[in-house]
C-alpha cells in the first residue's frame, strides 16, 4: 500500500493529537513523519518542439547548501517527458547519494500533483515514466512533492535549460 501526500498530511494531522497515539508503533509513526527534514531537491525540465531538444537540471541541498546538481541533454522530448525525466535522474541520484529523505520542488504542477495522487495518469507515454518515478519514491524513507513558481526554480530551470543547449552535434 502506498500513501499520497493528502493522506500523509492527515494522517500526521490526526497524530499530532496525542491521544491517537494509543500505541508505540502509532508513536513511531508520529515521530518519523515531524522530522525536520533538511535536504531538498528542485527539478526542472526545459523543451523546445521546433528545435526537437531538451534538456533536465536538478539541484540538492542540504541546510541551504547545494551538495550536488545535474544538467542533462534529452533528444526529442515534450516538456512534461522531461519534468518527469529530471525527476527520475534526481531521485536516482538521491538513491546514489544514500540520500532517503528528501523535499522535493518542481514548477510543473501536472508532475506534482501526478505523484501526490491528485491528478490521473493518463498518457501512455507518461503513464511509464510516473510508474519510473514512483518505483524510485519507494527506495525512499520519507518525501515530499511540492509546486513552486518558475522564480522559486531558478537554478533547476537553468541547468534544465543548458541542459537543452548540450545538444550533440
Amino acid at each position: 500500500m502506498k500513501l499520497n501526500q493528502q493522506e500523509i498530511n492527515q494522517l500526521k494531522n490526526l497524530l499530532s493529537d496525542e491521544k491517537y497515539r494509543i500505541n508505540e508503533v502509532l508513536d513511531n509513526l508520529y515521530k518519523k513523519m515531524s522530522i525536520n527534514h533538511e535536504v531538498n531537491m528542485f527539478i526542472d525540465g526545459a523543451a523546445d518542439l521546433n528545435s526537437k531538444t531538451a534538456g533536465i537540471g536538478g539541484v540538492i541541498t542540504k541546510n541551504g547548501k547545494e551538495i550536488f546538481s545535474f544538467s542533462e541533454y534529452l533528444d526529442d522530448a515534450t516538456n512534461n517527458e522531461a519534468e518527469y525525466t529530471a525527476l527520475i535522474k534526481g531521485l536516482k541520484y538521491l538513491i546514489k547519494l544514500n540520500i532517503l529523505s528528501i523535499n522535493i520542488y518542481s514548477d510543473s504542477e501536472l508532475v506534482v500533483k501526478q505523484i501526490s495522487g491528485e491528478y490521473k495518469v493518463k498518457n501512455p507515454r507518461m503513464r511509464a515514466l510516473y510508474q519510473k518515478a514512483i518505483n524510485l519514491l519507494g527506495e525512499l524513507e520519507h518525501w515530499t512533492i511540492t509546486h513552486v513558481y518558475r522564480e522559486q526554480n531558478e537554478v533547476a530551470d537553468l541547468l534544465a535549460k543548458s541542459g537543452r543547449q548540450k545538444r550533440e552535434k
